[in-house]
């Protein structure tokens, strides 16, 4: 299987496909392995009986998308041209958003062991696909290596683990936590995990815990992650949809009214919208585990921010009200607790806290 260019484009898959129709045309032999391997109507055909069959430029275009791990030219086509999306497209200065994103996840780093609620989502996403033991298995976003440790006692001794993390404050704590293990298969490492310098088909197992909705662009991290897979591994993440927590269901509808687009979770948004996400990435396979659960909290209490979200916006940097006017931001935050006002309750505010686990294989 062939890895995508890092910003495909269409007009380059089309040519792969003229030119690998333009060499059966010729009669050229050397179409002929593709043709076998990623149709199998040919399989066990000689060379000849290859070059003698019909081939129209829509079997062209997909042998190409099969090469590429797809399993169609029209899902092919459809991830190429959702990366262009603008619900991926909300960070205009890359190296200022990671470096809000070290900042939150340092200064946690010394008490983010003590997120009970975190760590148990995390072993819930490896509990659902397991690795083998055996398995070469990265994690990615590992934080203080919650799922990397738990994974390297599942594959053994003669698996490998390797925690990739952005925040240095977090791997400090994992390098600390390592030192006191008695694991030989487990490492940590400094990456970011949208450009990871790992060859194709390395992986057995890919991990993802709470940090998909951190991505620039979430389609491209996951077919990134994708390529890292050897054939028939899987990934798992976890994500969760679009009406998550009051703060951002709220503040995001009382915004939109406003014109100013607030993205958290959105294309996650469903069950459908994440199955559909994960397929344009070239998964198969795909499992969703929908955990519905929440609680009741008083309103003004707890984790309520207000409506400035400067704090908690991941995939937007600047800040989406950056720049609108304040009697515009006052109009939303009355909107805003208008809305909490309406969902409170003799219980007090239902936080939905539903979380979807998922699953995607390459073949």
């Amino acid at each position: 299987m062939k890895s995508l260019p890092a910003s495909p484009s269409l007009e380059f898959l089309k040519k792969e496909a003229k030119s690998l129709r333009a060499l059966h045309r010729r009669g050229d032999a050397a179409c002929c392995e593709a043709i076998r391997q990623y149709d199998l109507s040919f399989k066990g055909k000689t060379d000849a009986e290859i070059l003698s069959a019909k081939f129209s430029i829509n079997d062209a275009q997909r042998i190409i998308a099969r090469s590429y791990g797809y399993t169609s030219w029209a899902t092919l086509k459809c991830f190429v041209e959702s990366l262009d999306l603008p619900l991926f497209h909300g960070v205009s200065d890359k190296q200022a958003y990671h470096q809000k994103i070290v900042d939150s996840y340092d200064q946690r780093s010394a008490i983010y062991d003590n997120h009970v609620w975190a760590r148990e989502n995390s072993i819930q996403t490896v509990d659902y696909c397991p690795p083998k033991p055996g398995d070469s298995v990265l994690d990615i976003a590992t934080g203080t290596g919650t799922i990397a440790f738990y994974v390297a006692g599942l594959v053994g001794p003669n698996g490998s683990v390797t925690g990739v993390e952005i925040s240095k404050g977090m791997l400090k704590r994992c390098d600390e936590k390592l030192k006191a293990s008695s694991f030989a298969n487990l490492d940590f490492v400094y990456a970011d995990a949208e450009d990871l310098k790992f060859p194709p088909n390395s992986f057995d197992r890919i991990y993802c815990s709470s940090a998909l909705y951190w991505m620039t662009n979430p389609l491209a991290a996951l077919r990134h992650w994708f390529e890292l897979l050897k054939p028939g591994g899987w990934l798992g993440f976890n994500a969760w949809p679009d009406n998550l927590f009051l703060w951002g269901d709220g503040a995001r509808q009382s915004l939109r009214k406003y014109g100013i687009n607030f993205s958290i979770h959105e294309f996650t948004g469903n069950l459908e919208k994440t199955r559909e996400l994960v397929a344009l990435a070239g998964f198969s396979n795909i499992q969703i585990h929908e955990v519905k659960e929440g609680q009741y909290v008083e309103a003004g209490s707890g984790p309520w921010p207000p409506l400035t979200l400067d704090a908690y916006t991941p995939g937007q940097y600047p800040n989406p009200i950056v720049g609108v006017p304040e009697e515009t931001l006052l109009l939303a935050q009355a909107d805003y607790e208008a809305e909490v006002r309406k969902r409170t309750t003799e219980k007090g505010i239902w936080l939905d806290k539903t979380m979807y686990y998922v699953y995607g294989q390459k073949l």
